[in-house]
């Protein structure tokens, strides 16, 4: 089981905002959970190899047939 996160003084910080200020941290803060439709797919995570070519030049360039 995890701990809760403690946001208390975040929700202080929200208690003390004008109604417009509010109104306008919502759009934003919603923007963060629901980002704006756009023409392109969002990118998936690549899981690439453990170490990158440039650690692995040596070997892959002894695999190469002459």
């Amino acid at each position: 089981m995890t701990a809760a996160n403690d946001y208390s003084d975040l929700h202080e910080l929200i208690d003390c905002l004008e109604p417009d200020q509010a109104d306008e941290l919502r759009e934003h803060a919603l923007k963060l959970v629901r980002p704006a439709s756009s023409r392109f797919k969002v990118l998936r995570v690549f899981s690439g190899p453990s170490t990158d070519l440039g650690a692995r030049a040596r070997q892959v360039i002894r695999a190469e047939p002459n």
